[in-house]
C-alpha cells in the first residue's frame, strides 16, 4: 500500500543575505505527491512564514502578484525525493504583518508553512492538500 509522508524544513544561507535560503519539501513516503509550483496564485499563496521573537509572532506572506498568465501549475515529487522553493525575505516579494526587521533579530525563530486548502484547481490537478510546518530555525546575525 502506498502512503504519503511529507516533511518540510528550512535551509538558510550561511552568508548574506541572512533572510534567504530554501524551503525543502521531502517526500519520505512510498507514493508520488503533486505540489504547487510558484509563479501562479495557487503556488504563491501556499507558502508563508512565521517569525517568533519572544511573545511576538510575525506572519510573512508573498506579495500579491499581477500575472500575465495565471494558470494552476504543479510538479510531481517522486517518493524518496525532495522539492525546493528558494526564498529571500528581503527581495521585496514578501510582506509581513509587522516590521520585517524582526526577521534579522538574533534569536528569532523562523518557521516555513506550506498550506493548501481543497479547491477545484487542487482537485483537478491532484495536488496534495493540508498544512505542513517546518521545525523552527533559530536566526543569528
Amino acid at each position: 500500500m502506498n502512503h504519503v509522508s511529507l516533511a518540510l524544513h528550512i535551509e538558510l544561507r550561511s552568508g548574506p543575505p541572512l533572510r534567504a535560503g530554501t524551503i525543502v519539501l521531502g517526500n519520505t513516503g512510498s507514493a508520488d505527491v503533486r505540489v504547487w509550483r510558484t509563479g501562479n496564485q495557487w503556488g504563491d499563496t501556499a507558502l508563508s512564514f512565521e517569525v517568533f521573537q519572544g511573545n511576538d509572532v510575525l506572519r510573512i506572506v508573498r506579495q500579491p502578484q499581477v500575472y500575465t498568465r495565471n494558470v494552476p501549475s504543479s510538479v510531481v515529487v517522486p517518493a524518496g525525493t525532495k522539492h525546493e522553493w528558494p526564498f529571500d525575505l528581503g527581495d521585496g516579494e514578501w510582506k509581513a504583518d509587522g516590521p520585517i526587521d524582526k526577521v534579522a533579530v538574533s534569536g528569532a525563530q523562523l518557521i516555513a508553512i506550506y498550506d493548501v486548502t481543497p479547491s477545484p484547481e487542487a482537485i483537478d490537478q491532484g495536488v496534495w492538500t493540508g498544512q505542513l510546518r517546518s521545525k523552527p530555525v533559530v536566526l543569528d546575525k
